[in-house]
């Protein structure tokens, strides 16, 4: 997860630094591909804020690109807008200007061999933000 200034799609230094790392994992662990959703705090309108929660997706996903992660492995999806708030209130938010990044599935055509195990250890490797590489040879 990043945050963002108040109406703003722009990355802060906290912002790339934790993308920096989340790029070098994907690297490692070319196999994965990853949805990024954005998000905005309860100032706006709905329409606004749907469209500024996908700027920001679209942010994270153009800098992870320019750090070397196939743009083929990641979507920017419609943004959730004010919708998803993690903290309930209508005033400004930074909690809630985040994007948040999931594994979304595979690759296709990296191999045949991938059990839950493998997808168990991508997971924790991920969550606990290492840049440790899965070998995920024979991912379907």
């Amino acid at each position: 997860m990043i945050n963002f200034d108040f109406n703003s799609s722009a990355l802060g230094p906290d912002a790339r630094a934790a993308l920096d790392k989340q790029a070098a994992w994907l690297r490692a662990n070319g196999a994965v591909r990853i949805r990024i959703y954005g998000h905005t705090d309860a100032v706006g309108s709905p329409g606004y804020n749907q469209a500024l929660g996908q700027r920001r997706a679209q942010s994270a996903v153009n800098y992870l690109v320019a750090r070397g992660v196939s743009r083929s492995r990641m979507d920017a999806v419609a943004s959730f807008g004010e919708t998803r708030p993690l903290i309930n209130t209508p005033n400004r938010e930074r909690l809630n200007r985040r994007t948040v990044t999931e594994i979304s599935g595979f690759v296709r055509g990296r191999g045949a061999d991938f059990d839950g195990k493998v997808a168990n250890r991508i997971y924790n490797d991920y969550a606990a933000g290492t840049t440790a590489e899965v070998n995920v040879e024979g991912i379907e």
